[in-house]
């Protein structure tokens, strides 16, 4: 074994089979640039989180990896596009915008503005944590020192309050239908 670290030898490696990588996605997914873009995509995940252990055959790890990410991005992709042609089906074209639906969207938004920030303090903090952030519960626990069924419990009153109070929460659930 050598000295050198495990990402170093991953990337020396996909330097030197960069065109089989490229050859290998291509014959699959039939596309160059596609190909070219995904095995860049990979030096650069392996530049940013490398493997923790030594990989004993680089070449097979390289093509599962980039084979793998293929499959992701043609997925993200497929979804992405049916997205967009369900939102062009299903919303009303910009110019159909009018000030009365401008006027809703502003007064529910601070409606539900105004029961976030009514939130008990730990609730609005786990909340926007979690919601607006995106952070993950396990992340939330550790950086408010509670436990993650803490931030469960936090997490779960902080929607059901908006769900009771907020109007279109409250359509969505069925509850307005008086």
């Amino acid at each position: 074994m050598s000295n050198t670290p495990p990402n170093q030898e991953l990337l020396d490696a996909l330097a030197l089979h960069y065109d089989d990588l490229v050859r290998y996605i291509r014959q699959r997914f039939r596309d160059r640039h596609f190909a070219r873009d995904l095995v860049h995509d990979v030096y650069l995940q392996i530049l940013d989180k490398p493997p923790r252990q030594r990989i004993s055959l680089p070449l097979a790890f390289l093509r599962k990896v980039t084979f793998n990410r293929a499959i992701d991005r043609v997925r993200a992709e497929s979804l992405r596009a049916a997205h967009l042609a369900a939102a062009s089906h299903d919303e009303p074209a910009l110019d159909s915008w009018d000030g009365a639906r401008e006027l809703d969207f502003e007064q529910q938004l601070h409606a539900l503005l105004a029961i976030i920030e009514a939130l008990p303090a730990r609730q609005r903090q786990v909340f926007l944590l979690h919601r607006i952030h995106g952070m993950a519960q396990r992340d939330i626990a550790a950086e408010l020192e509670i436990s993650v069924n803490m931030v469960t419990q936090h997490f779960n009153r902080a929607m059901r309050t908006i769900a009771s109070r907020w109007e279109p929460a409250r359509r969505l659930h069925g509850e307005a239908r008086a």
